[in-house]
């Protein structure tokens, strides 16, 4: 019995250290190779503004914010090259003043979430969002998806080669 045991024990802790030496050949490989391949990349996302205008997010008027709301998103990068907006998350986080059961006032966030495709806001979300809007309201525009202009033209690159842009947040004050 204690043969079979210590023939047992033998044969685990040999396979634990095979184990260990592979893993520290392992890591040695992983680690050269992240350091190398990751370390310099850079992500690009071009800047996405509401309206014709250069407001990228932030605060901002109700009056303002109706009308370049109307005008739809433009994007451009810092080098000055156009993109067109093919599509974008459009959130919408507004204040509302509640009662619970016990008479207490409480301020809560109601969210409307909907996908819009082109540059402009669908048109559920246009008949209602210019009245409701407020201070204290606060829109997300997510996931923005663009394509480059060609060389100065009013033609676009396919809609398969779209990238990302960046989101933009709005928040609306007095």
């Amino acid at each position: 019995m204690i043969r079979t045991v210590s023939t047992l024990l033998l044969v685990f802790l040999s396979m634990i250290g095979i184990q260990l030496w592979a893993q520290q050949k392992a890591t040695g490989k992983v680690v050269a190779k992240a350091e190398g391949s990751y370390s310099t990349r850079k992500i690009f996302y071009p800047a996405v503004y509401l309206g014709h205008s250069d407001f990228k997010g932030g605060n901002i008027k109700k009056e303002e914010f109706d009308k370049l709301l109307k005008e739809g998103l433009f994007s451009k990068d810092s080098m000055g090259n156009r993109y067109k907006v093919i599509g974008f998350e459009f959130n919408y986080a507004e204040r509302q003043l509640y009662e619970d059961s016990a008479g207490n006032l409480k301020i809560m966030t109601d969210f409307l979430f909907e996908y819009c495709p082109g540059d402009t806001i669908t048109g559920n979300i246009s008949a209602s969002i210019y009245e409701r809007t407020k201070p204290g309201d606060t829109i997300f525009v997510n996931k923005v998806r663009v394509v480059k202009y060609i060389n100065k033209t009013n033609k676009t690159l396919p809609d398969s080669t779209a990238i990302l842009a960046k989101g933009l947040k709005c928040v609306i004050v007095r």
